[in-house]
């Protein structure tokens, strides 16, 4: 997550993908509704989403109307956009730890359409690794052709009792493919997606 942050930095969008974009699948799982997908369905009247996305900034204001207590606009993005969601004093009170820059999140809001703008505002939030943490069974590396850095991945990876299965694909000139799966159970959280999507010699990630 760290690099990737680094490139949107840099060039203003990342280069290897978005952090979450290969969890579409889980977030899904866990009626999860992407921003893009928000307008959409608010436009069509819904009023309540779980979210999630990576923290980019958090600016916090004093309000005038609740006894000098602050609220924050906080930048999130996922693989359909960047939106803004108003953290109301209570709530951010209870969620400020989490709402750090670079911190993946889910977040439940209430969304609003006016003027054909639609704005969030955020009743909760909660780690993103603590949602998913049981949810997959396992997840395959796919490797490109003639490329295998098992050491690399294998270094990336975090051994985790409560985690999932990971099976190791290796592609071959001719459509062959040899499967390795490694021993044990490992965290895959986004941060641990992350730094194995970006490894050498890997092609894609696929959750099972």
């Amino acid at each position: 997550v760290a690099r990737l942050d680094e490139e949107l930095l840099a060039v203003g969008f990342y280069l290897s993908g978005h952090p979450l974009e290969d969890m579409a699948g889980l977030l899904r799982r866990h009626r999860i509704t992407l921003y893009l997908d928000a307008v959409t369905e608010t436009a069509a009247g819904a009023e309540a989403f779980r979210m999630a996305g990576v923290v980019r900034r958090r600016q916090e204001r004093t309000s005038a109307n609740n006894s000098g207590g602050k609220f924050a606009f906080v930048t999130l993005s996922d693989p359909s956009g960047e939106y803004e969601v108003l953290f109301p004093p209570d709530t951010l009170r209870t969620c400020r730890d989490l709402l750090e820059p670079g911190r993946a999140v889910m977040i439940r809001v209430r969304a609003r359409s006016s003027d054909g703008e639609v704005r969030f505002f955020g009743d909760d939030a909660r780690p993103l690794d603590k949602v998913i943490e049981h949810s997959a069974a396992g997840l395959r590396i796919h490797l490109s052709p003639a490329v295998a850095e098992l050491d690399v991945i294998r270094s990336r990876l975090e051994r985790s009792d409560g985690g999932g299965e990971v099976t190791v694909v290796a592609a071959f000139p001719g459509g062959r493919e040899v499967e390795l799966k490694l021993p044990g159970r490992y965290r895959l959280d986004p941060a641990i997606r992350g730094a194995i999507k970006v490894a050498p010699g890997v092609a894609a990630l696929e959750d099972v």
